[in-house]
């Protein structure tokens, strides 16, 4: 027997128990606080109905058996005058309590035990004391007791085997869940996690089928990482090591030699910019306040670009079309970082357009935000891979590189809470996007 099953049989068995425990307090003290108040309304009926039969010389024999009355009296002067032909426990009341100090109703007990409930009625023809036998408190409270215990070993003997039941059926995919995460943590992500309960149960198995999904894919892209990595360092090294070697064996006339150093200065600034680019990626996903924010004209800044890249754009003999806001605004961000976006954004797209093309940077008034978006008509993305362009593992075996632009770029857009996206169709070009909330610009 499974855990879970032997807590849901614990919690089961309490449950049982404290119902049982109510039932047994309700018994004890209302059922019986309720029976002795409707005994009491009828001994006072009773009595008012006594009173009016004595006082007019009617028969009242019947009322007696009527109410149940065990003995009845009317007690003026010292006098007694019995008024049913039973004296239980009449004459010990008598003899045994203090009649003026007897209170409107309550109980009696006799020297022999036996309990009454007697009601006390003082009239002008003295007073009326009727007294009725006090059966709820043995019997029937003990009859109720029988049958409660009853109830709850028959509760126990339902209750026991129906949880075990329901109990492996609550483990099972829970077993088989807990077999599909040991699985994942081995590295195996073909789990068998097809749970169809319904409940939070087959939610929670979707989940870990993405999850694991998910954890393949960056363990695959993880790899891809390590392995460009490997390839994007290897190659500057050996350039550097190889043209160091000839250097230092004086193989190289003066003039090589300064190629030379010129190349391995070239491969060692690539060097740094790749661990610096790494270096980036981290910081910008381990803090969330390294944003210097402040207002800067929008306009003036996307104009800038045209100047950044006058050199790579007259290479391809391509153009780089700016158009911004027809009025003046001020946005709210940190301008260094966000340079960085739209000059990576323009890099790519001059990258994979094909020379004679055109590049658009664009801004534009959506109502709510303002768009900023750089469209190009290159090569374009494959559908198939357009959503893991902003992953840091990944890269496209076209662009070189170990593919950390975008991953920046997406981690500053993150940080400014600003949303971003790409539409691209292989063959047909790709347009990089973000949109500027309205809480973070003002128009001049």
């Amino acid at each position: 027997m499974g855990k879970l099953t032997l807590r849901l049989i614990k919690y089961f068995i309490g449950i049982i128990t404290l119902v049982i425990l109510f039932c047994f307090l309700s018994v004890s003290i209302f059922l019986s606080f309720f029976y002795t108040s409707m005994q009491y309304n009828d001994l006072k009926t009773a009595s008012s109905k006594m009173y009016d039969a004595v006082k007019n010389g009617n028969e009242y024999s019947d009322i007696a058996s009527e109410y149940d009355i065990s003995s009845a009296i009317v007690l003026k002067d010292g006098e007694v005058k019995n008024l049913t032909s039973a004296k239980m426990g009449t004459m010990s009341i008598v003899k045994n309590a203090n009649i003026e100090q007897l209170s409107v109703k309550g109980k009696y007990v006799t020297p022999m035990g036996e309990e009454f409930l007697y009601y006390n009625n003082n009239t002008d023809i003295g007073r009326i004391i009727l007294l009725k036998k006090n059966s709820f408190s043995a019997e029937y409270m003990g009859t109720t007791y029988i049958i409660l215990a009853l109830i709850f070993l028959v509760a126990l003997l339902i209750s026991i085997p129906m949880v075990s039941i329901l109990g492996k059926r609550l483990t099972k995919p829970i077993l088989k869940l807990q077999k599909a995460s040991l699985d994942i943590t081995k590295g195996n992500f073909n789990i068998d996690v097809d749970i169809n309960t319904k409940d939070e149960i087959e939610e929670l198995s979707k989940g870990i089928k993405v999850m694991a999904e998910t954890i393949e894919k960056k363990n695959t892209m993880q790899r891809d990482f390590i392995a460009n990595v490997s390839h994007d360092f290897k190659t500057p090294l050996s350039v550097i090591r190889n043209y160091s070697e000839a250097i230092y064996d004086d193989i190289l006339e003066e003039g090589e030699k300064k190629e030379f150093l010129k190349d391995i200065i070239k491969e060692v600034d690539r060097l740094n910019f790749l661990v610096m680019d790494i270096l980036e990626l981290s910081k910008l996903q381990g803090s969330t306040d390294i944003l210097k924010r402040e207002y800067f004209n929008l306009s003036e800044f996307l104009l800038d670009f045209k100047s950044a890249f006058r050199m790579k754009l007259e290479s391809k003999n391509m153009i780089l079309n700016i158009k911004p806001l027809d009025y003046v605004i001020e946005i709210l961000a940190d301008g260094n970082y966000l340079y960085r976006v739209i000059y990576n954004f323009i890099d790519n797209a001059i990258k994979f357009s094909r020379e004679g093309s055109i590049v658009e940077l664009h801004a534009k008034d959506e109502g709510e935000d303002i768009k900023i978006s750089v469209r190009d008509k290159g090569i374009g993305i494959d559908n198939n891979y357009i959503d893991d362009i902003w992953q840091r593992y990944y890269k496209n075996k076209k662009s070189g590189g170990m593919g950390l632009g975008l991953a920046i770029c997406s981690e500053i857009l993150a940080l400014h809470n600003f949303r971003y996206g790409v539409i691209s169709k292989e063959g047909e070009g790709a347009e990089f996007f973000f949109f500027i909330p309205k809480a973070s610009f003002n128009k001049i």
